[in-house]
């Protein structure tokens, strides 16, 4: 079935972000240093406020449970219900907070809208998390639940289970100069046998208790969005860098606190065998990937597991040790890649050595 329907003609606000190109029909909070002109050739479009009547009819008559994610207690509504249609063109996400989106796989057009209590700062942080890091997995573009950090033009990524401490790291790393690559979505490709990681955009996603005491970051930052529970640091502003372009990814770092109890952090090789498991489990948003999708991306984990280097690193549960842990990672990591160490004036400039 072809459906006609109508997009927002007048769509002037055009973004660079995790290596694709943004059209939207309304000024997305959150990328203010991502704008671009206006170009002809647009990934995918947003459309706010409705959704065209024929679609909402299709999914209202025919969509189907897709994937299921209750309420984080008892009698809380589902946190998120996704419904499909036959052949797999349009995707219905709602939101148990009152925000609804369609996706349109084939011509990549997203349609959004919410309920009054809510702001579109709000929605905005739905569409650049969940919404945008779907679009880019159906797209066929692997990506990791990762930060990812430039050191000496190259990456380095940092990943693991939520709340591991992946964006404390990249902020820690931040303060001291080095360029942030991503927070939370690390969009991956490959080149001639090298693989790349995209851009994201210039916000870093903390929570308050994450940053509290750590010297080398303010001791408050503004909200993401009002009642919403994470802050944001800035990496638009003069303190920080955002580094726009791709980077070639070395060494991916998997963050382990199974051994929080030990005196000291380490940092130890993954033999590639187990670190497609290990990355397999930290690719993201993995949970809504079809049977398909998940086995294309084994396909590209055992790639990269063989091409790039994987280290568990088990850090000591104590957030006045992070300058110690970055410096750490960066000892390893030039030692692992022969990359020509900084000298210690340059290292002691960016705070890599405290």
């Amino acid at each position: 079935m072809t459906l006609q329907y109508s997009t927002h003609n007048n769509m002037p606000h055009h973004y660079e972000v995790y290596g694709i190109n943004l059209a939207c029909d309304r000024q997305l909070p959150g990328l203010e240093a991502e704008k671009i002109a206006q170009r002809n050739s647009v990934d995918i479009r947003i459309s706010t406020g409705f959704v065209p009547p024929g679609i909402h009819q299709l999914i209202e008559r025919h969509a189907t449970t897709y994937y299921l994610e209750p309420g984080y207690e008892r009698d809380d509504p589902d946190h998120l219900l996704v419904k499909s249609v036959p052949g797999e063109r349009y995707y219905h996400f709602s939101y148990g907070e009152g925000v609804e989106f369609v996706l349109d796989t084939h011509d990549s057009n997203v349609w959004c809208r919410w309920q009054a209590a809510l702001t579109f700062e709000d929605v905005a942080l739905y569409l650049l998390g969940p919404i945008i890091g779907f679009m880019l997995r159906w797209r066929g573009t692997t990506c990791l639940h990762a930060s990812g950090v430039l050191v000496n033009g190259h990456a380095l990524a940092i990943t693991g289970a939520s709340g591991a401490g992946k964006s404390t790291l990249a902020a820690a790393f931040a303060a001291a100069g080095f360029p942030i690559l991503t927070d939370d979505i690390l969009p991956l490709s490959t080149s001639n046998g090298v693989t790349h990681t995209q851009s994201g955009y210039s916000r870093l996603r903390l929570f308050p208790k994450s940053f509290k005491n750590l010297q080398e970051l303010p001791d408050e930052l503004p909200r993401l969005a009002p009642g919403w529970d994470k802050c944001f640091l800035d990496l638009a502003s003069d303190n920080y860098q955002l580094h726009k372009a791709s980077a070639p990814l070395r060494v991916i770092y998997v963050l382990n606190w199974s051994a929080s109890e030990q005196e000291t952090t380490t940092i130890t090789p993954i033999a590639s065998s187990t670190a497609v498991c290990l990355l397999a489990a930290n690719t993201y948003r993995n949970d809504l990937l079809s049977t398909k999708m998940r086995r294309e991306e084994f396909y590209f984990l055992t790639t990269l597991a063989a091409t790039v280097q994987v280290r568990q690193l088990c850090p000591v549960d104590d957030i006045a040790s992070i300058p110690l842990v970055r410096a750490m990672i960066l000892a390893d990591f030039e030692q692992v890649t022969g990359l020509a160490k900084l000298d210690h004036a340059e290292q002691a400039e960016r705070g890599a050595v405290q």
